[in-house]
């Protein structure tokens, strides 16, 4: 419990901490939300893949297990005592209460949440509502606009389980061959997990995943342009038949908590890029035109100007504020931001 009032200690980032690992880049972030604390943990891989954990942290032993199933936490252990450092002088903090009431309208508020972590939060109230007791939600952006191929570029984790789990599961490279998201690539119905395991029950994936809480299981998933999905996998502790049915009778409200997760990752990503970018309303005109299919032709017809006023400005000048040196790239990384929808 986080007992006590500190008038001293602001919500917001409390510690941030990097540090190159063989050639992998690795940034821990401890924060402190209206409803909790939150570590952050970004991996950049040498490839360019990126996978980002927001995992909730409720008592000193959960940084405890997270830093312990860390693979880097020899090379990380300064920044992991820096973070309970921080942890342990901010936890003097009374800390309100999440609102457990109508699931419904809790869904219907995630649009307002102001970070991550309160969407964290909030979250896992509603999958504590609706029969679950650890969720994992993924927000995966794939190197094209289809889902169902190409390589995962960035993952973004929402995680509601034990702070272990997910350090385990990345280290053990065990989202390559996850029958969960392979099916999330490629459907948009929920199923439960009983449906789509590939593996017998007594495998070690699956030995594992139970032993972390994750007995009976559903999957949501969630599509979008642009090569995005989001995944929501929930879970409780209950032996199937039985733990599936309760999930299985809230699978709509869990669609619509899917849904509404990935509404929200879209609508962050977009408004980061709007104030990052500063693109006024015609460059943006020019993007989409490029987008779906446009040249330097269609520019120049729609603006009433020259081809080459079109490269030697309007190019460069779009090109410049993306921080790109190609129109096309520029172009694909709006299209990423979700600004040309």
């Amino acid at each position: 419990m986080h007992a006590g009032v500190s008038q001293t200690i602001q919500p917001g980032k409390l510690y941030e901490g990097e540090c190159e690992v063989f050639k992998e880049h690795v940034r821990l972030c401890l924060a402190l939300d209206a409803s909790g604390f939150v570590i952050e943990r970004e991996l950049r891989q040498r490839d360019g893949t990126i996978f980002n954990q927001v995992v909730p942290v409720d008592r000193e032993a959960d940084l405890f297990d997270f830093s312990a199933a860390d693979p880097y936490e020899p090379k990380l252990q300064r920044i992991y005592e820096a973070l309970r450092r921080h942890y342990v002088e901010a936890s003097a903090l009374e800390l309100p209460p999440v609102d457990h009431g109508d699931p419904i309208h809790a869904i219907g508020e995630l649009a307002a949440c102001r970070s991550e972590g309160q969407l964290l939060f909030k979250a896992r109230a509603i999958v504590a509502a609706l029969g679950g007791t650890q969720f994992v939600y993924q927000w995966l952006r794939f190197d094209g606009d289809s889902t169902a191929s190409g390589d995962a570029m960035e993952t973004r984790y929402l995680a509601g389980c034990r702070p272990a789990w997910l350090q385990q599961y990345l280290a053990r490279l065990w989202y390559m061959n996850d029958a969960w998201i392979v099916y999330a690539r490629n459907n948009i119905a929920p199923a439960v997990t009983s449906q789509i395991n590939l593996h017998r029950e007594d495998h070690w994936l699956r030995t594992e995943a139970k032993s972390h809480g994750f007995v009976s299981g559903i999957v949501l998933p969630a599509h979008i342009n642009r090569g995005l999905i989001g995944v929501l996998q929930v879970s409780n502790d209950i032996a199937a038949p039985a733990g599936e049915q309760t999930l299985w009778e809230n699978r709509v409200l869990l669609r619509a908590l899917s849904a509404a997760l990935l509404d929200w990752q879209v609508s962050h990503v977009r408004k980061t890029a709007e104030f990052a970018y500063h693109l006024t309303a015609d460059e943006t005109i020019v993007l989409k035109t490029l987008r779906y299919g446009g040249d330097a032709g269609n520019v120049a017809e729609q603006f009433g100007i020259s081809i080459h006023t079109v490269y030697k400005s309007i190019y460069q000048r779009i090109n410049r504020k993306i921080g790109v040196s190609r129109i096309n790239e520029a172009v694909e990384k709006a299209t990423i931001a979700g600004l040309l929808d």
